[in-house]
């Protein structure tokens, strides 16, 4: 047994060894001093011990100022005979197989030494280039069965293979054993990529009457400039239209896109002129043609943007989103009577320092329901809900998840008949970890539901959410595999009692995929966002479910 051990020039120094079988009395070894300055390798040799067995031990040492315990060590015998086995090790069919994931099984008797173990995967049997995360101080002279979760791609086989080591040397399971992973629900639809920009992404998507008659919009950039996109799904293909820019506009952004008829859209983003800060912008398709809006700048702002858009009739809609008045990021809403926009007065939190709005949906001229989040005079952010009830916009009370020091809601849908609505986010608790979260209106007041976490996931959040019936949602976002550090896309779906997370696909060697938008009509749903690969190409991204 080794330690260090620093008499700080004390001549009364001494030290011993104490040790244990795992959970026993402690004993002690040999009482021994040490003089001098400096730290200083100190050891003590046992000899009595009982073979294939482990030992705990820690080192003590004292002197007239008092004494020093260091922390608690183990060691792991060789069996009688002194020549130390490897692990014996065998491979165990994979259970709990989905179209993302599925657990690893094998078992491993580490024969009496301590014993670390993983798995090997991969798409072919010689090529297993996966690990999972390395387990260490396995013991023990009995076979025990180990496991370990893993994300995987839909409609693929993979092969697996345990792999064990301890002082004896390394073992393999054999034979290797293969399994292949289901289909997804969420399949990946081919979107349009413009030829020369740096990168492309898709941000909204509105479908109306049904998902055979779909809006899409985002941003591309080149050359640090960013451009608006919109494209038209009419059920089998996708064509790229033409978005509308403002007079001497060098930049436009799309974030959001409503269409209440088949006919007619209204997008909504920002623009920025040469040398200006972001400004709120609208535009509207109609007659097969974009056309741009005149939106009233909030008074004194310095720089605005529209994150989202809803609209309950071809004439009336609510755009939502903030404006830096003053220095400080604040909540804005404006009001869209065909062919006006007006601008409205909000209710902000007390002792807000700062409000955003992310996402609004309206059923009726005095029905609309927007979310955000808000800054606290402590610094804290927390979710924001506002109802608009036909004459103002009315605070709605929330309730955060427990242990949450952040919150976040980004977008709503709501259901007519009864009234019903459905906003999603994520927080975030003491430790920095992020989780998904939603809240259902039932027409008085908001509930916590509760949300199921993507195996073996680090971190997930909703961007987006649409309800085609009270009891028909989907919601997408995306998560961070703990395994492999990538983010990948995420659907939820709300039965009417429950939410249940659904399979997505993501593109082959994407670093990150992600769902910004969705949008459903009956039981089909549409969602966009973008992919990164690994060479760094950011792309659009779409994904229908049946």
């Amino acid at each position: 047994m080794y330690g260090d051990v620093d008499a700080h020039g004390c001549e009364s120094t001494t030290y011993v060894f104490e040790y244990r079988q795992s959970g026993g009395l402690w004993k002690k070894g040999g009482t021994y001093g040490v003089f001098g300055s400096g730290s200083q390798l100190v050891s003590d040799y046992l000899t009595s011990l009982l073979p294939a067995t482990t030992y705990e031990y820690k080192l003590t040492a004292s002197n007239f100022e008092g004494t020093s315990a260091g922390s608690t060590k183990s060691f792991t015998t060789p069996p009688e005979g002194g020549s130390q086995k490897p692990p014996t090790v065998a491979n165990e069919a994979a259970t709990a197989i989905t179209a993302s994931g599925a657990t690893l099984n094998a078992s491993v008797n580490p024969n009496g030494a301590a014993t670390t173990y993983n798995f090997e995967y991969g798409l072919k049997e010689g090529e297993l280039k996966k690990t999972t995360t390395t387990v260490s101080d396995l013991t023990g002279s009995s076979s025990q069965k180990v496991k370990a979760e893993v994300t995987l791609e839909p409609e693929t086989k993979y092969y697996f293979r345990i792999t064990a080591t301890n002082s004896g040397g390394t073992s393999t399971g054999t034979p290797i054993l293969n399994f292949t992973t289901s289909a997804a629900l969420w399949k990946i639809k081919a979107t349009p990529n413009p030829a020369e920009p740096d990168f492309s992404s898709l941000q909204d998507i509105s479908c109306m009457p049904s998902t055979s008659a779909c809006t899409a919009v985002g941003t591309s950039t080149t050359a640090a400039v960013d451009s608006p996109l919109a494209f038209r799904w009419n059920g089998s293909s996708w064509t790229e239209q033409v978005p509308a820019k403002k007079t001497g506009a060098v930049e436009t952004r799309i974030f959001g896109v409503d269409c209440p008829s088949e006919t007619r859209c209204l997008a909504v983003g920002s623009y920025e002129a040469s040398g200006g800060q972001p400004t709120i912008m609208s535009a509207i398709w109609n007659e097969n043609k974009w056309g741009n809006q005149t939106t009233p700048n909030p008074s004194e702002a310095t720089s605005s943007e529209f994150t989202a858009i809803g609209c309950n009739n071809t004439a009336e809609c609510k755009a939502v989103g903030s404006a830096t008045i003053g220095g400080v990021k604040t909540a804005i809403a404006e009001k869209w009577n065909s062919p006006t926009w007006t601008a409205q007065s909000l209710p902000i939190p007390e002792g807000a320092k700062s409000s955003q709005l992310d996402g609004v949906d309206c059923l009726w001229s005095n029905f609309c329901a927007a979310v955000g989040r808000y800054t606290t005079s402590g610094g804290s952010i927390k979710s924001l809900a506002i109802f608009w009830n036909g004459t103002e916009w009315k605070l709605q009370t929330l309730t955060d998840p427990e242990g949450a020091v952040q919150s976040g809601l980004r977008d709503i849908s709501c259901t007519p008949s009864p009234s019903r609505c459905t906003a999603v986010g994520d927080w975030k608790n003491g430790a920095g970890e992020e989780a998904t979260m939603a809240y259902r209106f039932n027409g008085t007041t908001w509930t916590l539901q509760s949300m199921p976490k993507p195996p073996g996931s680090i971190g997930s959040l909703y961007h987006e959410v649409s309800c085609a019936t009270e009891t028909a949602c989907a919601a997408v976002g995306n998560w961070r595999s703990k395994a492999d550090g990538w983010f990948r896309t995420l659907a939820a779906s709300w039965d009417g009692s429950s939410w249940s997370i659904q399979s997505t696909q993501n593109p082959a060697g994407a670093l990150i995929s992600n769902l910004a938008g969705v949008s459903c009509q009956s039981t089909s749903c549409f969602a966009v966002g973008l992919s990164l690969s690994g060479t760094g190409e950011i792309t659009t991204l779409g994904e229908f479910r049946e």
